[in-house]
């Protein structure tokens, strides 16, 4: 398929994925004889991983890291693949998920905050007593 159905299938712009490759964050695609875009099926998985990856935070070095042997899945299928670089591929995703574990925890505690702080304005507006309200200490 070319970049344009690539691009409709991932939700990527089509200048977004020639970055990728040009920054060498994708592998270099396989050309057609007038110089075309081929891509596979497995072309297009990794590239919604790899945005999947961008949104959640990952930097472009880490993806880069990540990326750097390409699509590994048909090697990984066939048990060509060597440990050494799935072990790399794990160690980051690890590490990204421990990042995002938390980001979780963080989120958690400031949708918390901001909870308590719409229970005090909702019992304000709703015309709490004072000594309720003081329990509250709007800070």
């Amino acid at each position: 398929m070319n970049i344009k159905e690539v691009a409709e299938r991932t939700g990527l712009s089509a200048h977004t994925i020639r970055f990728y490759e040009r920054s060498g964050l994708f592998p270099k695609i396989k050309r057609s004889q007038n110089g075309i875009r081929e891509f596979r099926d497995s072309d297009v998985n990794f590239l919604i991983f790899m945005a999947t990856l961008k949104k959640t935070g990952m930097s472009l070095e880490d993806i880069s890291e990540f990326t750097k042997d390409g699509c590994i899945l048909e090697r990984l299928e066939s048990g060509e693949m060597p440990k050494e670089p799935v072990r790399n591929r794990l160690s980051i995703l690890m590490d990204h998920r421990n990042k995002l574990l938390e980001q979780q925890r963080n989120i958690e505690l400031f949708i918390n905050a901001v909870t308590l702080k719409i229970s005090f304005y909702e019992s304000y507006i709703e015309g709490t007593d004072n000594n309720e309200v003081e329990d509250f200490k709007d800070g």
